[in-house]
């Protein structure tokens, strides 16, 4: 018999099949070994067991980040961080702080800024070039989906009138009058440019990074992470390097991830090469490359998120990356060869490809093979029943979820039909949660989102506009399963996470108080008392 620890007078919210509510949870080594009524586990524990009176507090199984990307972060927070609530002289004034406090650095990173805060032209590397003349910039959006670049980085990269934009429309530098790069840059085979020229990273840094973004995790109660990978700016070297930091240095949480994410069609079968021997490497329930990531279009803020109607600014449209046939083709192959899919999509034309996508995986006879549609901002109606029909996980950021009135110049009537995950749950769909870090707008915290999927407002704000529709609220139930069971099935480890049942891992969060009994308008507030992840404390407040 291995080590038991029973924690009894609990409320202990399975998340199992039948949604069963228990009251003690009996560990032994890292596995959950028993679930029932107080009498029933101290009975199987035994004497010997070491007890924890959870004296009325809420257990629930650990949350699983289904989407963030922890190694990209640790990068850019290298950097200066910018916050999304700022405004541009605000931003502006960090960014001359940090260059200023760090003039050994012969370049700098950063990342953050709200894209609303400019117009359809974005911001002008005049700005940086007052604050740093004669070195490289270059500040990344608070989506990671765009770029604002000073003079000199353009200079260094070797980007001028007469470089072509990779992709039209999509991945692009914009132009001044005279048709010279104005300062943003959007989309990652544009801002890769950059990076190729120049190194922006202090890897010095990254394992201190590493270190602190995992206890952060742990704090908010994070037993899981699924890193959605990293574009060729970070770079193969770079992110095996952080990889073996991670394996090497107690990384807490489980990692799960797909190594680099596809932003050009071309790198299809390179980025399967590097994903297959990367699974080679890391393959156990600690560390597994399972995924195959694609990037498919841009963002609302960014205005290169790939929708059915022009942008109301400028009457543009934008297209995505593969279309339909192409997305089909790119995941067929990767689904053939044993990799669970995951595709971003913010508009409702890019949806339509990761359904395409999960047409042919499906016709193929590959009904195991996870699929998971990321973001899911606009979804046309039409789209919303093809999500149970081909077994879609709808994975999205409840901290997104909020009203507000600065995005309806970006997307016109379209910013009231945003996020409808309840029409999808309704229509027999799987919805998963992820915070998107770091590149969310406000924390990497599950109860923050579970929170904003319940009132579709900002939290802490009771008095801020709600998210139209508003009768796309979701229920608490529905957040914290979003954060844990169907997230676990879509990193395909339902049968080891996501519940508390027996046989699983003894991963485990314990809450100050109960979800089910405070005002929605409150479960931001709960703390996280305890984290477990195999049955040993990581965390205790």
């Amino acid at each position: 018999m291995g080590r038991r620890k029973v924690y009894y007078n609990g409320y202990v919210y399975t998340v199992n099949e039948a949604d069963d509510i228990a009251s003690a949870v009996v560990t032994e080594d890292d596995r959950i070994a028993f679930v029932g009524d107080d009498a029933g586990a101290k009975a199987f524990a035994g004497e010997d067991a070491e007890a924890v009176d959870l004296g009325g507090r809420m257990m629930l199984p650990g949350f699983i980040d289904g989407h963030c990307h922890p190694i990209m972060a640790a990068y850019l927070m290298s950097g200066v961080v910018l916050d999304i609530d700022w405004t541009t002289e605000q931003n502006l004034d960090a960014i001359r702080e940090f260059i200023e406090g760090h003039p050994e650095k012969e370049a700098y990173i950063g990342n953050g800024y709200a894209e609303w805060n400019f117009d359809e032209h974005g911001p002008a590397k005049e700005l940086l070039d007052e604050i740093c003349s004669d070195k490289p910039v270059m500040i990344l959006g608070s989506g990671g989906h765009e770029g604002w670049a000073n003079s000199k980085a353009f200079e260094m990269a070797g980007i001028t009138k007469e470089t072509p934009d990779p992709v039209p429309g999509l991945h692009y530098y914009a132009r001044d009058e005279e048709g010279n790069p104005s300062g943003h840059v959007a989309e990652s085979q544009a801002i890769d440019v950059f990076f190729e020229e120049i190194d922006f990273f202090d890897r010095n840094a990254l394992e201190m990074i590493l270190k602190k973004i995992s206890e952060d995790y742990a704090s908010n109660g994070v037993t899981t992470t699924a890193d959605m990978g990293v574009t060729s700016m970070i770079g193969i070297d770079n992110y095996r390097a952080a990889l073996e930091i991670i394996k090497e240095s107690g990384y807490l949480q489980r990692f799960n991830g797909p190594g680099l994410l596809l932003d050009d069609i071309e790198d299809a079968q390179y980025n399967l090469d590097i994903a297959r021997k990367l699974r080679e490497d890391y393959d156990d329930d600690r560390m597994r490359i399972s995924l195959y990531k694609v990037i498919n279009d841009g963002t609302m803020e960014s205005r290169t998120a790939a929708i059915s109607e022009p942008y109301p600014e400028d009457g543009s449209v934008v297209e995505p990356l593969l279309n339909e046939e192409e997305m089909a083709d790119v995941v067929l192959k990767a689904a053939k060869e044993g990799f669970d899919i995951n595709i971003h999509a913010i508009g409702d034309v890019a949806v339509k490809s990761v359904i395409a996508a999960a047409k042919a995986v499906r016709e193929a006879g590959l009904a195991d093979t996870r699929i998971t549609c990321s973001h899911c901002q606009y979804i046309h109606p039409e789209d919303v029943a093809a999500f149970e029909k081909y077994n879609i996980t709808a994975n999205t950021t409840g901290v997104w979820f909020y009203g507000n009135p600065l995005m309806d110049k970006v997307l016109g009537h379209i910013n009231d039909k945003t996020f409808r995950m309840k029409s999808l749950k309704d229509a027999g769909a799987r919805v998963a949660f992820g915070s998107d870090f770091p590149v969310d707008e406000y924390g990497n915290e599950p109860l923050k989102s579970i929170e904003m999927v319940v009132t579709r407002r900002m939290y802490d704000q009771p008095d801020a506009p709600m998210l139209k529709p508003f009768d796309e609220v979701l229920e608490v139930e529905d957040g914290i399963r979003g954060y844990t069971m169907h997230n676990a099935i879509q990193l395909h480890m339902e049968d080891r996470l996501g519940s508390i049942e027996p046989g699983k891992y003894a991963d485990l969060i314990v809450l100050e108080k109960n979800l089910f009994q405070v005002p929605p308008e409150e479960i931001h507030k709960v703390k996280v008392e305890e984290t477990i992840i195999g049955g040993k404390t990581v965390y205790r407040a």
